[in-house]
């Protein structure tokens, strides 16, 4: 059986275009291809390769089965809300999947994308945050660092005797006029 255009053979088209031509799944077809998936471990253990090769259908290319595949587990995981609202059950993969159109699949891959940014911008806001944090640190050490060296300072200066002379509180110790 031929399953590109429901079981027409592809002898009267060039290589190139019957190797891209589109696969118009059948019932019996997908029923073949759900078993493939059940007895390779399920949709997530599955591969493409292992699935064309249980399968065993003439002209099936492995990029018919990954696009498949694909559309498979994400109806695997897609919710239904039943009537009640409150409710989410999971759909039947099959069903799930025989339902989808040609405007789900787009919607499908509008998402998809829109998650690969979402991802994208939280894998950079983690390299900021990252960033942000070592500063953080570096910052804590240099004030913990000033701070312990203005108590070992004070402390100096309270054993020094007190010859009526002012200390600076600065920790600097040449006058003004010094300077000069």
């Amino acid at each position: 059986m031929d399953p590109m255009n429901g079981g027409n053979s592809l002898n009267n088209n060039p290589p190139s275009l019957a190797s891209k031509q589109r696969l118009r799944w059948t019932h019996e077809l997908h029923e073949r291809f759900v078993d493939s998936v059940a007895q390779l471990g399920g949709p997530d253990r599955a591969t493409p390769k292992g699935v064309l090769r249980v399968m065993g259908v003439q002209g099936l290319k492995v990029y018919h089965v990954k696009s498949r595949l694909q559309k498979y587990r994400l109806a695997k995981y897609l919710p239904d809300s039943s009537s009640d609202g409150n409710k989410v059950d999971k759909k039947e993969s099959g069903d799930m999947l025989s339902s989808l159109d040609g405007s789900s699949e787009m919607q499908i891959t509008e998402a998809l994308k829109l998650q690969m940014e979402v991802q994208k911008r939280l894998h950079d806001q983690l390299a900021v945050q990252r960033l942000m944090q070592l500063r953080t640190e570096v910052q804590g050490k240099y004030w913990k660092k000033i701070i312990e060296e203005q108590q070992r300072l004070g402390g100096v200066l309270s054993e020094m005797p007190d010859s009526g002379a002012s200390v600076p509180a600065s920790g600097d110790n040449c006058p003004e006029s010094d300077i000069n």
